[in-house]
């Protein structure tokens, strides 16, 4: 059996020591040509774990257990209307007695099993629609996967075509499209130097492809990039300002300056404002109140710079 085909189970165990536990992972050679080389492929990065929730699917099942429930609403108020009007007071308990007794029990019953079937399926479609949507880098990752080894027939691999109808069970980040970002980036500029910083070794590719389609590279990497990034613009928002401040006030002191000042404090709330907005999952509320205390600080050092001069 050729190496690329051997299953992991089949892989010789790496050699322990008394300081180190070796670590076995999962090669995508090692898993056979079909679903068991896609679901390896999924299970390698989390981002990569895109599944649909068959949104219509579920509208259409609903629909049909509504209607369901709606019928058997007419039929037990059409039944009570009848045991009501033969006898006004036969609902006064709850043990209901004559001909009708057990044709109602019947009804109540059948209304019970539908309507837990009906709740069931409402909470589990709630539960598929607080899912996060993939990011795009990550659905065109599986999607050039998949077309370069075709490792499905083409019928059964067209789901991830299904952009609007697709989920990731990955815990949302707030910044996760700039990790797409920055991996685009880095696959257009890709060199060697690249690879061996954004690439561990464990990650391979299969010998017959194409790697220019198949380059990807470590979350935890790239997550530690844009974390880097996300830095780098806070400490830029909180030191180009203030400097600003300071040169215009403290070297210029006129007029002019004053209204540069203000016009600054503006600009860079502004970007402030933004990048809660489109970094992080604040609220409306939160992101005026981050504003105004940011703003608060600029006007803080700006006065102090006044009374200085």
């Amino acid at each position: 059996m050729p190496l690329a085909r051997r299953s992991r189970n089949s892989q010789k165990p790496k050699q322990w020591t008394k300081h180190q536990t070796p670590v076995i992972t999962r090669r995508l050679n090692d898993s056979p040509k079909g679903y068991p080389n896609v679901a390896a492929f999924l299970d390698s990065d989390e981002g990569f774990t895109i599944y649909r929730r068959f949104g219509y699917l579920q509208s259409r099942l609903l629909l049909s257990k509504q209607e369901e429930l709606r019928r058997l609403e007419v039929k037990l108020e059409r039944l009570e209307l009848i045991v009501s009007t033969k006898d006004e007071n036969a609902f006064c308990s709850r043990d209901i007695r004559g001909e009708f007794a057990k044709e109602h029990a019947e009804v109540l019953n059948e209304i019970e099993t539908k309507f837990h079937s009906y709740a069931k399926l409402l909470t589990t479609a709630q539960q598929m629609m607080a899912f996060t949507k993939p990011a795009e880098a990550d659905r065109q990752n599986v999607g050039r996967y998949i077309w370069n080894r075709k490792p499905l027939v083409r019928v059964e691999a067209s789901w991830i075509q299904h952009r609007d109808d697709l989920i990731t069970i990955r815990a949302g980040r707030e910044h996760a499209w700039l990790d797409g970002v920055v991996e685009c980036i880095l696959q257009a500029c890709h060199c060697k130097l690249i690879d061996v910083i954004f690439r561990s070794k464990v990650q391979d590719n299969t010998p017959g492809t194409n790697p220019i389609h198949e380059i990807y590279y470590t979350p935890s990497r790239i997550s530690k990039l844009t974390n880097g990034i996300l830095t780098f613009m806070i400490l830029a928002l909180l030191v180009v300002p203030i400097y600003i401040l300071y040169h215009m006030v403290h070297d210029i002191g006129t007029r002019k300056a004053y209204m540069t000042c203000i016009g600054t404090l503006l600009i860079f709330t502004l970007a402030f404002s933004s990048i809660l907005s489109i970094f992080t999952k604040a609220r409306r509320h939160e992101i005026f109140a981050a504003a105004a205390a940011y703003c608060a600080v600029l006007v803080v050092f700006l006065g102090n710079v006044g009374k200085d001069g």
